[in-house]
C-alpha cells in the first residue's frame, strides 16, 4: 500500500466513510478509490486526492505530500496551519492580533536581552 493509499484509508476508516460512499461524497468511482488505497494506480490524479482531502476533512497539502507531488522544501511555514477556512472573518482578525502580538513580543524581548 502506498503512502497516500495508507493515509486516505486511514482517514476514511476514522471516519467511518466505505469507499462507495467516500466515492459518491467525491464524485470519484469506488474503484478509483480503491486503487488508491492499495497502490494499483501509480500516480492518482491530483485533482481527485484533492476532492478526497476535501471530503476527508484533510488540508490538500497532507494529502499531495503524501502522494509525492509536492515535497517538504515546497512548504512556506505559513501553510502549516491547518483548519484556517473554518474560520470567519472576525476569527482571522483576532488571530492575526495573537500573530502581530507574539511578533512585537519577540521583538522585545530580543531588545531587551541584546540591549540598544
Amino acid at each position: 500500500m502506498s503512502n497516500v493509499g495508507k493515509l486516505i484509508k486511514e482517514k476514511r476508516t476514522a471516519a467511518k466513510l466505505s469507499q462507495k460512499n467516500l466515492g459518491k461524497a467525491c464524485g470519484i468511482s469506488d474503484s478509483e478509490i480503491m486503487k488508491i488505497e492499495n497502490g494499483t494506480r501509480k500516480t492518482p490524479n491530483w485533482e481527485n486526492l484533492c476532492k478526497i482531502a476535501k471530503v476527508l476533512g484533510m488540508h490538500p497539502f497532507d494529502i499531495l505530500l503524501a502522494a509525492g507531488y509536492i515535497s517538504e522544501n515546497d512548504f512556506n511555514p505559513n501553510n502549516r496551519l491547518h483548519n484556517l477556512e473554518k474560520l470567519d472573518d472576525d476569527d482571522c482578525k483576532y488571530l492575526q492580533l495573537l500573530i502581530d502580538f507574539m511578533i512585537s513580543r519577540k521583538e522585545t524581548d530580543e531588545i531587551s536581552e541584546g540591549g540598544l
